[in-house]
């Protein structure tokens, strides 16, 4: 296999627009491409070493292609848009994007660039693709995410803690990834006898003061997309306290005493979407490749958590489990 070769590079912050890093210039003759997402740690440079990892499977080494590593602050589009820009201005071959809400920035900043964007979500629901076959519009996206995976984990928090009736979702409105979920777990909850508390978060603010009103929960479950997505370890702290479970859509390095989780890794995730950036660096055209789903999704039970919370996980769990905690 021929080796290719690629660098990191990583930019100086940007006054005044909630941005962690921006672009810089790579020496001439190098492919250069921008990851853009959130300024959340660690999942930010879980993603990005994902990506590098699953470079380096295709083949990618040394110095010969630029990741660009661009954050920015979650809903600061406005700042999304400068860098994008600048990503333009300094000849970037590819934007891998994080989210839906930066893919769509990213889309009608520019229509020369490909993207490769990742989703906790319908991408064809949400308008960004126009179908998973074919997506066009040189775009197209790995949906680590996708809505039915909801209804599955009320299954499984009703597995561990069969006395749970009010299950807590914080949810943030404006992401459509974040409505996509919580539609599908409005209807799956009360035929598992269950009644989903939802709060709307919009702020930090909004997440602190949706925990404050535990009174009469029995568990939370994780909607993911939009704000919630940086707080899982308070989420997951706060509930621990009061002794409720907490089933969560990942297993992350903030999400790691959750009672359980059930779904894709990010790093796995950016991995498998490396294989959609070799293909479009060698000529294929981002819209013609379809949609890809994640190629593995992970049950991950803490039994630390579970013997804090005085659960009994049933042997039958356990053994479907792909990893567990002691």
């Amino acid at each position: 296999m021929r080796r290719r070769s690629f660098t990191i590079i990583l930019g100086s912050a940007a006054a005044g627009l909630g941005i962690a890093a921006t672009a810089v210039s790579a020496q001439d003759g190098k492919k250069r491409i921008a990851i853009l997402g959130p300024n959340e740690e660690p999942r930010f440079s879980d993603l990005a070493g994902g990506l590098q990892v699953g470079l380096r499977d295709q083949g990618y080494t040394g110095a010969a292609l630029d990741l660009i590593q661009l954050k920015v602050a979650r809903g600061n589009l406005s700042g999304a848009r400068v860098q994008i820009d600048e990503a333009v201005r300094r000849g970037v071959v590819l934007l891998f994007v994080i989210g839906s809400e930066l893919a769509r920035a990213a889309r009608e900043a520019s229509s020369a660039i490909p993207i490769v964007f990742i989703t906790p979500g319908d991408p064809v629901a949400a308008g960004l693709v126009a179908s998973l076959a074919r997506p066009g519009g040189d775009t197209t996206a790995m949906t680590f995410e996708f809505p039915e995976l909801s209804a599955k984990r009320l299954e499984f928090l009703k597995e561990l803690a069969p006395r749970v009736r009010n299950v807590l979702v914080l949810h943030d409105p404006r992401d459509v990834s974040s409505r996509q979920n919580l539609a599908v777990a409005r209807v799956t909850a009360p035929k598992l006898e269950m009644m989903l508390v939802e709060r709307e978060v919009r702020s930090e603010a909004d997440v602190s003061q949706g925990l404050a009103s535990l009174g009469d929960i029995d568990a939370l479950l994780s909607i993911p997309g939009g704000v919630t997505t940086g707080h899982s370890a308070e989420i997951i702290r706060t509930a621990n306290a009061r002794r409720l479970p907490t089933f969560f859509h990942s297993h992350t390095a903030r999400s790691v005493d959750a009672l359980a989780s059930y779904g894709a890794s990010d790093a796995n995730v950016a991995r498998q979407a490396a294989k959609l950036v070799d293909k479009i660096l060698k000529g294929a055209k981002a819209g013609d490749l379809p949609v890809e789903r994640p190629s593995k999704l992970e049950l991950v039970i803490n039994q630390k958590t579970a013997k804090m919370l005085g659960l009994t996980i049933p042997p039958s769990l356990l053994a479907r489990a792909d990893d567990v905690i002691e």
